[in-house]
């Protein structure tokens, strides 16, 4: 679970950042054009003696079964170069093992991926000399093209000032969930396995920070539409686009939605509908957003978006983005564990809730570290620390649910 979850949401990070996969959308993912700088709490010297022993196991409702026969691939991946270092098949138990010596740049990266039903899945940059299970362990899904739902579990909308212009900056950020035990596939190639409706007006949308390869999401007939496969998990997807600048919006909730926040670049901007309540203004490095939120909002809500005056202040799209995203989530979290902790009755679903907070633990923590604009040395190794320490209590959540320990 932790490499469908972690792992395969890196890899796609690394290949959103640098260029979309060649090939159809079942493709896997081809090397980045340049390989990424990722911070390691544990940066090897050159030559150290490493090695990795995990299985490839397919998830089910009830338990894992293993994987016999599955191609298996030791990548690295650095400033220098990158690419395969050695494959192997799995055994009659789904087990594969690599030893391999660490080479070249103190940043490179190391990692396992394995392809199902034409799908890829990667496990989390291996951070351990020895590493066994765990991280270790790729969890394959079987795939449909059937309209298996995908649940909203936060919407996060942000309206940005427009000090000067005749447009504004809309911000989107989107937690899907894919509750099923199959990984959802796009039917043909201009189908789409989820998307949502935009304000009025959109133009020059783009993709922000997300889990998914940015050419596999496209913005047409005022709505996003993503193509890309959707494991079982939670994934972030997040946008930006332009409106006209007007005092008023009509934000429209396609689906129903576990977690709606609404921010708006001025004090007195109001956000109404879907039993929206003000939770009160945010400021984010002198920027003040009001901030309206709401749980459990039914499918095809209606949100009035009132924007009375505009803020003075300015900031570039993409740092906003950031700034936004690390806001949304760190809230996301907080409204998760409320959420959770009123659901968990029987002891199987309070069981899935501490794995989907854990989740969701990860998701602000990497949001809220994207959003430093430059990172010291120090602020990397204390994030990497973190993660490393959620990383590991969410694999062992996982395994207790799905029977592996």
């Amino acid at each position: 679970m932790r490499g469908r979850l972690s792992g395969c949401a890196w890899c796609l990070a690394v290949a959103g950042a640098f260029g979309a996969p060649a090939g159809g959308q079942n493709a896997p993912p081809a090397a980045p054009a340049r390989p990424p700088i990722v911070w390691s709490a544990h940066q090897p010297v050159a030559g150290e003696a490493r090695r990795v022993e995990g299985r490839v196991v397919k998830g089910a409702r009830d338990a894992m079964t293993p994987v016999p026969g599955a191609w298996v691939v030791l990548h690295r991946v650095g400033t220098d170069a990158a690419g395969p270092l050695d494959s192997m098949r799995t055994d009659g138990a789904g087990r594969y093992r690599f030893r391999y010596r660490t080479t070249g740049a103190a940043d490179a990266v190391y990692f396992v991926s394995s392809n199902y039903a034409g799908i890829a899945y990667f496990t989390p940059p291996l951070g351990a000399s020895d590493a066994r299970d765990g991280d270790a362990v790729l969890v394959v899904h079987d795939t449909t093209s059937a309209p298996l739902p995908i649940r909203v579990r936060g919407r996060h909308v942000i309206i940005s000032a427009a000090p000067s212009g005749e447009r504004r900056t809309i911000i989107e950020v989107y937690e899907l969930s894919n509750d099923g035990t199959q990984t959802r596939v796009a039917a043909g190639d201009g189908g789409a396995t989820w998307e949502g409706r935009l304000l009025d007006g959109a133009e020059r949308a783009q993709v922000g920070r997300t889990d998914f390869s940015g050419g596999a999401v496209r913005f047409d007939g005022g709505r996003v539409r993503l193509s890309a496969p959707i494991a079982p998990g939670l994934k972030q997807l997040s946008f930006s686009y332009d409106v006209p600048r007007e005092s008023a919006y009509t934000l429209t909730v396609d689906d129903s939605t576990d977690v709606l926040e609404v921010l708006v670049e001025d004090s007195l901007g109001r956000a109404t509908g879907g039993r929206l309540a003000a939770a009160g203004p945010a400021k984010v490095e002198g920027r003040t957003f009001a901030r309206y939120l709401a749980q459990d909002v039914a499918g095809g809500t209606a949100i009035s978006i009132e924007v009375p005056g505009d803020a003075a202040t300015s900031a570039s799209q993409l740092r906003i983005l950031a700034i936004m995203a690390a806001l949304g989530a760190v809230l996301l979290v907080g409204l998760a564990r409320a959420m959770f902790r009123r659901q968990a009755g029987a002891g199987s679903r309070a069981r899935r809730a501490t794995a989907e907070e854990l989740r969701a633990e990860l998701s602000a923590l990497d949001a809220a570290h994207a959003a430093i604009t430059d990172p010291t040395p120090g602020q990397r190794a204390d994030h990497y620390q973190a993660r490393a320490i959620l990383a590991q209590r969410l694999s062992e959540a996982v395994a207790r649910e799905q029977g592996l320990s």
